[in-house]
């Protein structure tokens, strides 16, 4: 009898051990489905940063990116919503930083935490226990790093198989490639070719949502209508290169001029659109006449080396300052008078809408 209750004890820890595995791969099937569906970077990045770590009974996960060229950091500052776990994204330019975490083999190591080794990838965590990093390599090239972190100094340790860990680690870098890929082309169609900023594609995405905000939490939002003065005359005298360089460098001024919050696009031709997010008609006044008077002042080289000047006129609208002003439609329509008006008074001047 006793034999027979020690072989069901046995058996029922064997399918006990056999109902958890098949849990575990449920939910890592599950996890992997999510990670092949996303959409975009943004919730690529917001399912391994913040989905994994209640999914898999994590203390802390973080992802760290070999990012030389500032691409994965461009795509991410492009969308306009800030996410919670950007905290949780590291970014190196220097490839050695990255390959010192690996053995030449690039296998996921199953390691205790170390706060002088391994601070860098976790700044947030000074009391886990153990923690696994798992290379993301793509075209036998090292491109970041997975790593998560648990409090239990037993649950990843050295023995354990990684079976599981590199298959998610090629899921990952595979997703990863993909969506870097996908939101670079998105990116490049909503990119004016001549001058590198934001096309009139973009701004119309833009300005809907900036007008939808500053409705849901009452701010200000002045939109700028910029024109060049006589920018026919540059390409009539000196011909079209001349035009596109000082289209270059008038588009590099204005893009200075602005905070992150701020939208700046080429609305098309010679004539640029700015959205200033929580500025008053007041404030945006200012921000157009220091960008009024820095155009003035500059001098523009031409491909011939030759220093020419140019000037333009800035018409201003802010939604809700008028009654008319009051969704996107009437806040361009407003900018764009105004703008119109700059010019029919003598441009190289200012107009607010009326």
């Amino acid at each position: 009898m006793q034999d027979i209750a020690t072989l069901q004890a046995r058996l029922d820890e064997l399918l006990r051990i056999a109902k958890s595995n098949e849990r575990k791969q449920t939910n890592f099937q599950e996890y992997e489905l999510a990670l092949l569906a996303s959409n975009n970077l943004h919730e690529l990045l917001g399912i391994v940063l913040e989905e994994h770590k209640e999914r898999f009974q994590l203390t802390d996960v973080t992802l760290l990116l070999h990012d030389p060229e500032y691409e994965f950091q461009r795509l991410i500052e492009a969308q306009p919503v800030k996410s919670s776990w950007l905290d949780k994204l590291i970014f190196t330019e220097s490839a050695h930083l990255l390959n010192q975490y690996f053995s030449p083999l690039r296998k996921p190591r199953l390691i205790r935490y170390s706060p002088h080794q391994h601070a860098f990838l976790f700044p947030d965590q000074a009391e886990l226990g153990s923690i696994a990093l798992l290379p993301l390599i793509r075209h036998n090239v090292l491109i970041g790093s997975l790593n998560l972190g648990s409090r239990n100094p037993n649950r990843f340790e050295s023995h354990i198989g990684t079976q599981f860990l590199e298959h998610l680690a090629a899921v990952m870098s595979a997703c990863l490639e993909n969506a870097r890929l996908h939101e670079h082309i998105k990116l490049v169609g909503l990119r004016d070719p001549l001058t590198g900023i934001n096309n009139r594609r973009f701004f119309d995405q833009r300005i809907s949502e900036e007008v939808s905000r500053a409705k849901r939490v009452n701010s200000p939002l002045t939109c700028l209508f910029i024109d060049l003065d006589f920018f026919k005359r540059i390409n009539d005298h000196y011909g079209h290169q001349a035009g596109d360089a000082v289209l270059k460098q008038v588009s590099q001024l204005l893009n200075d001029r602005l905070r992150n919050s701020d939208v700046l696009a080429r609305y098309g031709g010679e004539e640029f659109v700015i959205l200033l997010a929580d500025t008053s008609a007041e404030d945006a006044a200012l921000i157009a006449e220091q960008i009024r008077h820095r155009v003035e002042k500059t001098e523009f080289i031409i491909p011939s080396g030759k220093a020419i000047h140019a000037t333009l006129s800035i018409g201003s609208a802010t939604l809700g300052q008028y009654g008319h002003i009051h969704d996107t439609k009437s806040l361009i329509a407003a900018a764009d008078q105004a703008v119109y008006a700059a010019k029919l008074s003598g441009r190289n001047q200012i107009k607010q809408a009326r």
